[in-house]
């Protein structure tokens, strides 16, 4: 599961542009009140999460500013284009990515981070059996394939994958990881 959104940051995300949470909550089609709980504390929902944090990615906040831009000020709104579009992401073609694209992204960088989080899971029962059954080697490899795993499970996350390459080769990564897991727990059974 990917971290929960904290408070501070969905403000930092929202101020980013320049945005009061009313007008942040209308841009995203989140209820006002929702955007002022969430930064106050409260779990945001699993959608509105994604769309939280898809909001940090410019093109998905200039999607959202075509879709429903009129829910602005005129004055608001440009505002906010001159930062959206400064910044707008592009594919590993250099074409500028739709919502959809930046969605379908999110969502599996979401599914890559619950993957990481159950191998550190699986990981962290090995090393509680090596340290059971005292064996220094293979307590050994565990540690080191979680010291593997938790420096790329922050990396999944990051704007810096949000394409297919990256996102494939961290999946690579992972599915070789779950692999070498499952050899050792066969082999330490």
């Amino acid at each position: 599961m990917i971290d929960p959104l904290t408070p501070e940051a969905i403000k930092d995300i929202r101020r980013h542009y320049g945005l009061s949470q009313q007008a942040f909550a209308r841009i995203l089609g989140i209820g006002e009140a929702s955007i002022a709980r969430y930064e106050n504390g409260a779990k945001p929902t699993k959608a509105n999460a994604n769309l939280i944090r898809a909001a940090a990615i410019p093109q998905f906040m200039a999607d959202c500013l075509e879709r429903e831009g009129e829910a602005l000020s005129p004055k608001q709104r440009e505002s906010v284009e001159r930062i959206v579009y400064a910044e707008v992401t592009f594919d590993e073609e250099g074409n500028t990515m739709d919502i959809n694209e930046i969605y379908e992204l999110t969502l599996q960088q979401e599914v890559l981070n619950e993957k990481a989080a159950e191998l550190l899971g699986d990981i962290m029962r090995g090393l509680m059996e090596a340290e059971a059954t005292h064996d220094e080697g293979l307590k050994l490899v565990y540690e080191d394939m979680f010291a593997q795993i938790s420096l790329l499970k922050p990396e999944i996350t990051t704007s810096e994958a949000l394409d297919h390459t990256a996102l494939s080769r961290m999946e690579g990564e992972l599915c070789c990881m779950r692999n070498l897991i499952n050899r050792t727990m066969k082999r330490a059974a």
